[in-house]
């Protein structure tokens, strides 16, 4: 079956802003959703790792990092809705079918989700002597493992997003009378398992750049000995994701994708955005090792400025990689426009005065840090 032929129908009413201001903002978003996202997806599991198993040192840095997951959290959970707003403004006659053929384990990310999110904090009172210590770490493990199904969930549905040509497929092996089940998860779709730990692998090296800016800014009451150990282990830590994004970013791309970099390539724009991809996670190593005696503070700050870089390229590359798997069934760029004016000015005034509102509680969080150290 041609899966032109169960497209949607295009929406009659065409975009309310122009395209280009979707794609700027779903990949904005994306890149302001994953800076956090990234923190709770592999710093979860380390945090409580170390937790159980790590030395003195060990735990007190797993201990930093539990300490700032309801942040991050927070944070993350409301970044996301923005890239899920515009990806369903014009992406809908992909987003919608492959969420529907998984309609149950898309719906069950908002309760994983919740659970994860009170275990977290669960786990961090216990950290604080104001919860039991066992059940806190219960609460740890049960918050790291949800984490995880989550990021699989999410890939897997963008990855059947991309692959219309499933669709039938995984429709004909889970319906009852014609309806479907909405209980699948396409495991056998080639690019769900690299691309779930290619994710993994950028989240590794997000969290090792967090650890850097936590004994930077976050850890005036630890030692100096305290802050070298922090500096020493982001430095392997972020070496080891960028031992894992190479990895299976390879696999992902040449291995299931493979027509994806001679395009890249073909194209004015993607020939430099593509490779500079691939490199920049060695801009933020750099300035790691650079603090392998201590954090300094403005060498932690250009880490994280240089991290937000990382996942912002690799939205921008991700992006482009979806239009180029979409535009095979539709050209999403050519539908008509009807500019609603008022509606992008009320969310570019709120967005802007959410993310000031965000800043001001970050920058909150490191006074006191700094007044109570």
């Amino acid at each position: 079956m041609d899966p032109r032929q169960i497209l949607p129908p295009d929406n009659p009413l065409g975009y309310p802003t122009p395209f280009w201001f979707i794609q700027f903002f779903k990949v904005f978003g994306f890149a302001l959703h994953v800076s956090m996202m990234n923190i709770w997806y592999a710093g979860a599991p380390l945090a409580i790792i170390l937790a159980t198993f790590g030395t003195q040192r060990a735990k007190i840095v797993g201990h930093h990092i539990a300490r700032a997951l309801p942040f991050v959290l927070a944070f993350g959970i409301n970044f996301g809705i923005i890239p899920l707003l515009f990806i369903q403004v014009a992406y809908y006659q992909f987003f919608y079918p492959a969420t529907i053929l998984m309609a149950w384990p898309w719906f069950a990310v908002f309760w994983l989700v919740m659970v994860g999110y009170a275990a977290a904090y669960l786990y961090r009172l216990s950290l604080e002597d104001r919860f039991p210590v066992m059940w806190g770490r219960l609460g740890g493990w049960l918050a790291a493992g949800l984490f995880l199904l989550v990021g699989l969930i999410f890939t897997a549905a963008m990855s059947l997003l991309a692959a219309p040509d499933r669709w039938w497929k995984v429709f004909s092996s889970s319906n009852v009378a014609g309806a479907s089940t909405g209980l699948t998860l396409d495991f056998s779709e080639p690019t769900l398992i690299p691309r779930w730990m290619f994710m993994f692998g950028i989240a590794i090296t997000t969290t090792a750049a967090f650890i850097m800016l936590d004994a930077a800014y976050m850890s005036s009451r630890e030692d100096d000995t305290y802050r070298k150990y922090a500096a020493r282990f982001s430095a392997v830590l972020y070496t080891l994701g960028i031992a894992w994004f190479a990895g299976f970013g390879s696999w992902y791309i040449f291995g299931t994708r493979p027509f994806a970099f001679p395009q890249a390539l073909a194209d004015p724009v993607m020939r430099i955005i593509f490779p500079l991809t691939m490199l920049s996670p060695g801009l933020p190593w750099i300035l790691i090792v650079l603090q392998w005696n201590g954090p300094k503070r403005l060498f932690a700050a250009l880490t994280g400025f240089a991290q937000f870089g990382v996942i912002a390229l690799n939205g921008i590359s991700r992006q482009w990689l979806q239009n180029v798997e979409v535009g095979r069934y539709a050209d999403l760029a050519a539908k008509p426009v009807d500019l609603q004016l008022s509606a992008m000015i009320v969310f570019l005034v709120l967005f802007a005065i959410g993310l000031g509102i965000i800043a001001w509680i970050m920058l909150r969080i490191v006074q006191v840090n700094r007044a109570t150290s």
